[in-house]
């Protein structure tokens, strides 16, 4: 669900997309724009310039006639947004993982049992005692009885992505 703030968000990341590289300022950007904005970048390296601009223009430049839309780059410029929140939630879910395993993993083997994941909760006050067996079931993606690394961080990554995702639903002034 797109949200004015997002809207507002994307609006602004499309200008600063068009400023970087719309260098004749003209209002517009085109793959000549592009190649020769990373030119300019990487200090007359045609070579680098040639393939750095290709990546982008590939990417952003859906219908590949070297002119970039306004709905193109909105496209591309909202991809990065949910990148860049995906990978932030990544990095923080392994810290989380981390973190919860130091403090809780009691035979290091980088997996809870059911009695360490009780043990979590019972610290962290989150879920009723009743709700832990499911939620232990939720997380357990094998089904082995344990909640290993790989299984947290994906549970923790989850987590944050909605909340991100949940806090830019909400918009701004809340």
């Amino acid at each position: 669900m797109s949200t004015n703030s997002d809207n507002d968000k994307i609006f602004q990341e499309v200008q600063k997309f068009v400023k970087n590289y719309d260098l004749n300022k003209d209002g517009s950007v085109t793959s000549f724009d592009i190649y020769r904005s990373f030119l300019k970048k990487m200090d007359g390296d045609i070579f680098k310039a040639s393939q750095a601009a290709g990546v982008l223009c590939s990417t952003v430049d859906m219908d590949h006639d070297g002119k970039f839309t306004y709905q193109e780059i909105a496209k591309y410029c909202a991809d990065e947004a949910k990148k860049n929140v995906e990978q932030n939630a990544e990095i923080a879910a392994l810290a989380d993982v981390e973190a919860m395993l130091l403090r809780f993993d009691k035979d290091k083997d980088k997996k809870l049992t059911k009695t360490e994941f009780v043990e979590y909760f019972k610290g962290n006050g989150h879920t009723p005692y009743s709700d832990r067996d499911q939620v232990l079931k939720i997380i357990d993606l094998d089904k082995d009885g344990c909640v290993s690394a790989n299984e947290l961080q994906e549970w923790f990554k989850k987590r944050r992505i909605d909340y991100a995702r949940m806090v830019s639903a909400r918009g701004p002034n809340c």
